[in-house]
């Protein structure tokens, strides 16, 4: 642990040095004016000793030193021997409060006069006593669920089956998410999903949402929020809702960090890297990860016609895809906050993603015929075939928040910029046996290098002010989003052995612009235990581009809509509560739906985008009951409606001329669609060591042609619906010695689609932890899908053939994953400044509350005799950074 200690050292130092000069240079703050200093020398000091129920010693607790009016005056950080030692400035009454992870915060009463400078405190239980556990707050134990007026607040950190993994891993283990085998993500079984990072699109990571969530170590993730109704705040795109996920972040004062390092079975490894500064008015963060995964896929085809040729040959097709994988990739990111006065900060964050990912596929391919010996191929070709490229991404962002002296009154100022081009390679080659001969557009051998690019600006301004009423608070914002693409193939081939030659007619190059212009205005009140939200966002949407290939097209297309957003929440007695929402929203076809390139990797099904697509809108409500027992139970019951107008989905169909053996499958608006369901989400404290966070979600798809598709869709498949339901369990059980083990079960019902069904999957994740070096380090071997029942497969009813497809990715994953956790906590210079930028007592007094309404250190100490104690909630230090949605 020294060794990594040692190398983490130089990196703290620099960015040390930065925050020195830089605060060195920066201007006086004219608030602080007549502001009493921490100094050198010291008027007494107040020592003691933290101990557990067993008397050891508890090493690495926040002790901190407060005035009667809650401002800081001075820490420390108990010591290996639990020993801790605060110097005090001025005399007088004074409180510790003493915070340690996992255990309820501690108030005791203290104070330093003439004739006792000195004041030894003894030895301080911070093992809380099972009667005081049933109220106070616990310091570090988040809820798993939290519950607000718009959204859900899942807490991952303690998900440890997930330890080793990356983002999709992570969301995969959150009520009501669904990740499938190519990394798509879900929300209560339906995609058009909007993925944020803090806030900010997840492409600024990566080429698209797969490869940023790749990308992104689980190791680097505290919470994800599950916006199933998002309101007029944030952008209308994504039909199903928004998924936000919240990094990791450490406010506390001086330098933190942490180290994960992992591997995994059969040749992945991963790594990780945070470390935090805060000194005076600066805070600085850093994180740096690298990812080596190598996986494969299996995937087997068959499909039989139900209609013979006009030779009346009746075929048959089996295909089996063998196709190992590697991604390879370093996510990260530096930054800093600083806080110019209590009313006045900015963060500027730059990250930089490499990624590298490519397979190589072998395929076997069989065509069987009812002229032909039972059993006998009448042809048979045998495929191989390589890919490999990834993206380098650059984005940068700036966040400026202004507070008035006004309370709640607030301005922020958001802007980012991300650039990321790719190069990759595909190579093919074609083998047929004697019972074929080699198809014109399946060359022996063929090149397909391309490549492309995107840039990425966004823009958005936010402004929240109380008025009119005691609760009332009016919100007005605006955003500009400005996106441009550019891909190009450029593939030879070569059908004789000898040379490469230029193919024409798979060449293609595709350029994209898409511009979205948006303004909202929010109101929100309280009254009484009734409150509500309305709003409403308008959206100008324009997009364009330019097609080179077999065929040259434009397209371009705009859409100016509204979208109305209303949240109502009534607080029940004995902590119940109950809400009711609404929302409009949008699902704008992506480059990759749009561009009409033909992608002919697979011998029997040729895919292509389709540029005449619209955008989907869907009107969502929903109803949900909050109930908290005292207990910490936590149940949340929803029961939702969604209809959705044209529909998108992948519609597989015959192919025509030189594809007239092949399927084809495209992208189209086929549909209106109805889904309506029920929820269940159950945070379960069972026992002392034994706790489990429960899902069930129950619904019904209905799928109804529009009038104008009748003619061209339905011979291709007919109105649908049906009944599905998705579970979850993950339950945790801590043991003796610092060891936990933790269960996450799966199952997911049998669902329609537009052409098929998809069957049930179900499967389970087993981790056990272990905490070690005094909690300073942890230690999680886990295993994914232990049973090996994991799988994907789609049966399609065509009214010209039926099809199964199964895809089955490595399973049975096993990772070993050590964090170790480093830090020191920095009570010097400037400490009368709260974490909130500015001192408790003068805030509340220049923003015009009362000193009553502000929690403060004399109330804790208002009956308490020295040396007592109050164990409670409270105090806990706010986290670094900022929430942007």
């Amino acid at each position: 642990m020294l060794y990594i200690e040692k190398l983490l050292k130089p990196a703290a130092v620099v960015l040390a040095v930065l925050l020195s000069h830089g605060a060195a240079l920066a201007q006086i703050d004219p608030v602080r004016v007549g502001t009493q200093l921490i100094s050198a020398a010291t008027d007494g000091t107040i020592s003691g000793k933290l101990v557990d129920a067993k008397k050891a010693p508890v090493s690495y607790a926040t002790v901190t030193l407060l005035r009667p009016d809650s401002s800081v005056v001075n820490g420390d950080l108990s010591k290996d021997d639990g020993t801790f030692s605060i110097s005090p400035t001025g005399k007088g009454n004074f409180l510790l409060r003493i915070e340690s992870i996992g255990v309820a915060t501690r108030f005791l009463k203290t104070s330093v006069t003439a004739d006792t400078l000195t004041r030894k405190m003894g030895n301080i239980d911070v093992i809380a006593s099972e009667t005081t556990l049933k109220t106070a707050n616990i310091v570090g134990e988040k809820p798993v669920v939290q519950l607000t007026v718009d959204k859900k607040v899942f807490n991952v950190e303690k998900n440890i089956t997930s330890a080793g993994g990356n983002a999709s891993d992570v969301l995969q283990n959150v009520p009501s998410v669904s990740v499938d085998m190519e990394g798509n993500v879900s929300l209560r079984g339906k995609t058009g999903v909007n993925i944020l990072i803090d806030g900010k699109p997840a492409t600024l990571l990566g080429s698209d949402v797969n490869s940023a969530l790749q990308s992104m170590p689980a190791s680097s993730i505290e919470s994800v929020e599950v916006i199933s109704n998002p309101s007029a705040k944030y952008d209308a795109a994504g039909t199903t809702g928004i998924i936000n996920i919240i990094t990791k972040k450490d406010g506390r004062l001086g330098i933190n960090g942490n180290v994960t390092l992992g591997a995994g079975t059969r040749d992945k490894y991963n790594g990780n890297a945070g470390l935090n500064i805060k000194k005076g008015k600066w805070s600085a963060f850093m994180n740096l990860s690298f990812r080596l995964n190598n996986t494969f896929n299996n995937v087997t085809t068959d499909r039989t016609d139900k209609v013979a040729d006009s030779a009346g040959i009746l075929r048959s097709y089996h295909t089996y895809e063998h196709v190992p994988r590697h991604f390879n990739g370093s996510f990260n990111s530096i930054g800093f906050t600083y806080d110019f006065n209590k009313y006045n900060s900015i963060t500027v964050t730059q990250n930089v993603n490499v990624m590298d990912f490519g397979y190589s596929d072998q395929s076997d391919y069989y065509v069987y015929n009812n002229v032909s010996q039972a059993g006998v191929p009448a042809f048979h070709q045998n495929r191989y075939s390589a890919a490999d490229g990834g993206p380098l991404s650059l984005s940068s962002a700036i966040d400026y928040k202004h507070k008035f002296k006004k309370q709640d009154e607030e301005l922020s100022i958001d802007g980012t910029y991300a650039v990321s081009t790719i190069e990759r390679t595909n190579t093919y080659k074609t083998i047929n046996d004697s019972f074929g001969i080699a198809q014109t557009y399946f060359p022996v051998y063929q090149n397909a290098p391309g490549g492309g690019g995107n840039n990425t600006f966004n823009a958005w301004a936010d402004y929240t002010n109380p008025l009119f009423t005691k609760n009332g608070k009016l919100g007005l914002g605006v955003k500009t989003q400005l996106y441009w693409f550019n891909s190009s193939n450029n593939p030879t081939v070569d059908t004789t052995g000898k040379a490469q030659a230029v193919d024409s007619t798979l060449f293609t190059r595709y350029d994209y612009t898409q511009q979205i212009h948006a303004a909202y205005i929010n109101w929100s009140d309280q009254l009484d235990k009734f409150s509500y939200q309305v709003g409403l966002r308008a959206e100008d949407a324009e997009y364009g581009g330019t097609y080179i290939g077999r065929s040259s097209a434009k397209l371009k297309n705009s859409f100016f809509n509204f979208f109305p957003s209303a949240f109502i929440s009534w607080q029940l007695p004995k902590q119940q509560s109950v809400y009711l929402n609404y929302s409009r929203r949008t699902n704008r076809p992506n480059f990759f739906q749009l561009l009409p390139y033909l992608d002919l990797s697979n011998p029997s099904t040729v895919s292509t985008g389709n540029p005449d697509l619209i955008p989907e809108f869907i009107n969502n409500i929903e109803f949900s009951y909050n109930k908290l027992d005292k207990k910490g139970n936590n149940i949340i019951g929803s029961v939702y409606y969604q209809y959705t107008q044209n529909l998108t989905e992948r519609i597989t169909s015959p192919g025509k001329n030189e594809f007239a053996d092949r399927l084809v499958v495209k992208p189209q608006n086929i549909a209106s669609g109805t889904t309506y369901g029920a929820e269940v989400i159950g945070n379960l404290k069972l026992t002392k060591i034994w706790d489990a966070t429960v899902n069930a979600n129950f619904f019904r798809n209905q799928l109804v042609i529009g009038d104008n598709n009748q003619a061209e869709f339905a011979k291709y498949f007919s109105n649908r619906s049906g009944f599905g339901w998705f579970g979850k369990v993950n339950t945790s059980i801590k043991l003796p010695a610092n060891f936990s083990l933790q269960f996450n079960g799966n199952f997911e019902s049998p669902k329609v689609i537009a052409q098929g069904n998809v069957r049930e999957s179900y499967w389970l994740d087993v981790a056990v932890r272990k905490n070690l070096l005094k909690n300073k380090a942890t230690l999680v071997i886990n295993c994914a899908d232990v049973f090996k029942t994991r799988q994907f497969i789609n049966d399609y009813t065509l009214t010209a053939f039926y099809q199964t497809i199964n895809r089955v990715k490595e399973t049975r994953i096993g990772n070993i994953t050590f964090t170790y956790r480093f830090g020191k906590t920095d009570f010097g210079k400037n400490i009368a400044m709260d974490s909130g930028g500015g001192r408790r007592k003068d805030r509340a007094k220049e923003d015009g509350r009362s000193k009553t309404n502000q929690p403060n250190a004399e109330d804790r100490g208002k009956n308490m005799k020295e040396g007592d104690d109050d164990q409670g909630g409270g105090g806990q230090p706010q986290g670094g950074g900022q929430k942007n949605k």
